[in-house]
């Protein structure tokens, strides 16, 4: 019989490995502050809260101090002097404009382009290695914790009658649920961009053809060392450290003028993301679609990602010099030269030479998809009303814009749920009935009668509920 886990084993698995290191880190610095500033063995909430100022006196943060609040020993979460600390801590930088929270850089496609060509030093299956993570967490909005834990049964090459694409089996990191703890994604091309090409990198297909013999539980991106010949050494069950993927990306920055300093491993993340929505020539989302994509279940999450970037977004202070107005302001000796022709003139012969050449478009022309505010995919107020059974039917399997229901009634998030409890149990009620039919003409013969009215639908189906006869 296996040897059952014990209760302390049980609790560390609710955080990853890196987690419980920060938080070791956390508990032996406060052990080394007891030691050093105070005396005898029991450690007070004074003590803590001295500690987290001698924290915040060396430069840390005062979201590093909260982490730190919940993990160390003695815990002082429930005590209310540390609280007070450090809520007074946060509330004083904020009034004082200190301690500004960093975001991670968000990632440009042109700097993402950089971030790959800095790899062209490095051994051939190190750099295509790099390539294939990197482009898979910008074209995924990944989190880099999540494709390091891709074994080779997780990925594979497919193709449909339009394109290939790649398939990803990805295993969520931060998951709301045990039960979800997976979800598939299939990516595609960015013909746009040369560095979005993820199905034809050199690592992935190379890689399944000429090592056959890797086991299906191989990390995709397993640890390697550097051996003194130049080539790497491969362990397969060994996944790479976030630790090493952080220096090599330092590195690359340092490396190339171009690239800013505040880039992180989730820079691909956020950069993704603002690419998928705003910048993407192939296929863009719109907001609902992206959060699904992400699995953010709020708005908050998405603004977060979207909307804080760097202000010099809108002015890039790098190009002022290279274009803008100056260019066009020098005076030379050419142009004081009076022409025989003006610049009308010559819009006016183009324009015409343009709309003698092209094609006369055809009368039914497809309609751009526009883009709709955040505030339309909030949560539903509450559930319309039906007035027969086939709109229950309906709008059970199907969302009805026209009414507001943006979404199936199946689909209901428990906040919408309480929002107005007793429509959505009515309707509970009625798909017990609906699960035993497998279309509304077989539901509307079981139930002859009662089909045309709401009230006389429920009535029945609770009068047949009743008498277990659904």
């Amino acid at each position: 019989m296996a040897q059952v886990p014990s209760k302390e084993t049980i609790e560390e698995s609710f955080h990853g490995a890196s987690t419980r290191k920060v938080y070791k880190t956390y508990q032996n610095q406060f052990v080394a502050f007891c030691k050093e500033n105070k005396s005898g063995l029991q450690a007070s909430a004074k003590e803590c809260t001295d500690f987290f100022q001698y924290l915040y006196s060396n430069g840390k943060s005062a979201r590093t101090i909260y982490s730190a609040k919940a993990n160390i020993n003695p815990n002082p979460t429930r005590d209310a002097e540390a609280k007070r600390y450090v809520a007074g801590l946060q509330k004083y930088n904020k009034l004082n404009n200190l301690d500004e929270e960093k975001k991670a850089h968000p990632l440009s496609v042109f700097d993402l382009s950089a971030v790959m060509n800095a790899f062209a030093v490095y051994h051939p299956f190190v750099g295509a290695l790099y390539r294939f993570m990197f482009c898979g967490c910008f074209l995924g909005c990944f989190r880099i914790s999540e494709m390091l834990n891709l074994r080779w049964n997780d990925v594979d090459l497919g193709n449909d009658e339009n394109r290939q694409y790649l398939s990803v089996r990805l295993r969520w990191h931060k998951k709301t649920s045990v039960e979800d703890d997976c979800q598939i994604y299939h990516l595609v091309d960015e013909k746009s961009y040369p560095c979005l090409k993820i199905c034809g990198l050199y690592y992935l297909g190379v890689l399944q053809k000429s090592c056959s013999q890797i086991s299906q539980d191989a990390f995709v991106f397993p640890h390697y060392t550097m051996l003194a010949n130049g080539i790497p050494s491969v362990d397969w069950f060994e996944k790479y450290e976030q630790n090493h993927i952080r220096q090599c990306l330092q590195e690359a920055v340092q490396n190339t003028p171009y690239l800013p300093i505040g880039m992180s491993l989730h820079s691909m993340r956020r950069g993704g993301s603002f690419f998928r929505v705003f910048e993407s020539k192939d296929r863009k989302f719109i907001f609902r679609e992206l959060m699904a994509w992400c699995r953010w279940s709020d708005a908050k999450t998405l603004c977060e990602y979207l909307v804080t970037r760097s202000i010099s977004n809108e002015i890039d202070p790098r190009n002022l010099l290279r274009s803008g107005r100056s260019q066009g302001d020098a005076i030379t000796e050419k142009s004081t030269q009076i022409l025989p022709f003006d610049v009308d003139s010559i819009a006016t012969a183009l324009y015409e030479k343009l709309e003698q050449s092209l094609p006369k478009p055809s009368k039914a022309q497809s309609t751009t998809k526009r883009q709709e505010s955040i505030a339309v995919f909030l949560n539903q107020k509450s559930i319309p009303t039906a007035r027969s059974a086939k709109d229950v039917w309906q709008r059970w399997f199907t969302a009805d814009p026209k009414v507001g229901l943006r979404r199936p009634l199946k689909d209901f998030t428990k906040s919408i749920i309480l929002s107005d409890k007793k429509r959505y149990s009515e309707r509970q009620t009625i798909a017990l009935a609906f699960s035993k039919y497998q279309n509304l003409a077989q539901f509307e013969a079981a139930y002859a009668g009662y089909t045309d009215s709401y009230a006389k639908l429920l009535h029945e189906v609770r009068k047949r509920k009743r008498s277990n006869c659904l």
